[in-house]
């Protein structure tokens, strides 16, 4: 944690390339993260150079080199966690660093991130501080006022002394035990801003302690920083083919799915990236759909979207004749549906039940067996989008 400039004692003032320069601005993005204020440069010198007294100096380093090529990272990460080798610190912290951005932004998916997942990064927080080898309620400060929401918790760990400590795992329980039990129960996006300062500054036994307490959250830490990936980088995590090496394994066919006038066509692509083609024959209509993100807000839409109400996603913005603001409109037939893409100038409309039978096809094609390897590989490369 960040100091006030006021208690330093001492000003010193060097010369820097630019090259280290930009590795410091590297790293106060960082640092700044979770924060909430800007970080000077100067605050960020300062902590590396208190942390190397403390031996933790090459930790800040390679994380901040690997934050340099994000996708890289990500993606080395996995391939040592299905290899079933041990990840750096440095890599746990990047993992972390991601993980807040994918719990900070809410998804149009009232479904997504699933309360379960919360519930593990939860867990996941609490195994990370039962590593730890020192009182540090300043730490502890931190994560209840964030999941609380209030300061008075996390004040009386700061006064109770050590034993107020039990206060943070009695907060967490208490909603980990909400969230699987409480179907109203809120998921408190400040979790990823917890794992995040756990991974990077708690004094902890040894990393090969924090890969074997970790390892069983694996699958939900990195679909939740797959996803704050997703929505930073604006790209997925995957090492883009070369044209001259083989595909591996060749895309399936998936055969097409037909519901009245309705008919909905699928391919991989050697990417392994998932396009669809919506074909409304009777109107002579074809619209693309894709890539994986796109494809998911629109099942989500069709799946969610009932009248009476509006969608307002990423992608997609779709009402119904009985919306507010919408509701008399001349021209409009009742019980309609329309959706448009943001960017294009397409509105499409549905009738009742040709909006059930574009809710019936979508269930359909995302359940086809031929599609499921590719959408465990999209779910990693995106996250929980």
């Amino acid at each position: 944690m960040f100091k006030d400039r006021k208690s330093q004692q001492q000003t010193l003032s060097i010369r820097v390339s630019e090259e280290v320069r930009a590795f410091l601005e590297r790293a106060r993005k960082q640092f700044s993260d979770t924060q909430g204020s800007n970080v000077s440069i100067s605050d960020v010198a300062k902590v590396l150079l208190e942390t190397a007294i403390e031996s933790r100096l090459d930790d800040r380093l390679e994380t901040t080199d690997l934050l340099a090529n994000p996708t890289a990272a990500l993606f080395g990460i996995r391939k040592k966690w299905e290899d079933n080798q041990q990840l750096t610190r440095a890599e746990w912290i990047v993992l972390g660093h991601y993980v807040q951005s994918g719990c900070d932004t809410p998804s149009n998916d009232p479904e997504l991130p699933t309360r379960e997942s919360f519930a593990q990064l939860l867990e996941a927080l609490l195994a990370i501080r039962e590593l730890r080898q020192h009182h540090a309620p300043e730490l502890d400060h931190y994560y209840v006022t964030n999941l609380a929401g209030s300061t008075k918790q996390g004040d009386q760990i700061l006064t109770a002394g050590p034993e107020a400590a039990e206060l943070v795992s009695a907060v967490v329980r208490r909603m980990i035990q909400d969230l699987r039990n409480a179907p109203g129960a809120a998921r408190h996006p400040f979790v990823g801003r917890n794992i995040y300062v756990a991974l990077r500054d708690e004094r902890l036994e040894s990393v090969d302690s924090l890969n074997r307490v970790l390892r069983p959250f694996l699958p939900v830490l990195y679909r939740i920083a797959a996803r704050g990936h997703w929505l930073v980088e604006h790209k997925p995590i995957r090492v883009k083919r070369k044209p001259w090496e083989p595909l591996g394994v060749f895309p399936p066919l998936v055969p097409p799915v037909e519901i009245d006038d309705l008919r909905l066509t699928s391919s991989i692509n050697d990417d392994g990236e998932l396009h669809m083609l919506l074909s409304l024959k009777s109107r002579r209509l074809l619209y693309p759909l894709g890539p994986f993100p796109q494809l998911r807000e629109f099942h989500s839409m069709v799946k969610t979207l009932v009248r009476g109400k509006t969608w307002n996603g990423q992608y997609f913005y779709a009402y119904t004749d009985q919306s507010p603001g919408v509701s008399g409109l001349k021209g409009l037939t009742p019980n309609t549906f329309f959706f448009r893409e943001y960017g294009k100038g397409v509105l499409i409309e549905f009738g009742v039940e040709e909006w059930n039978a574009l809710r019936s096809a979508f269930d359909q094609v995302m359940s086809l067996a031929e599609l499921q390897p590719a959408m465990r590989e999209l779910a990693l490369a995106y996250g929980d989008v």
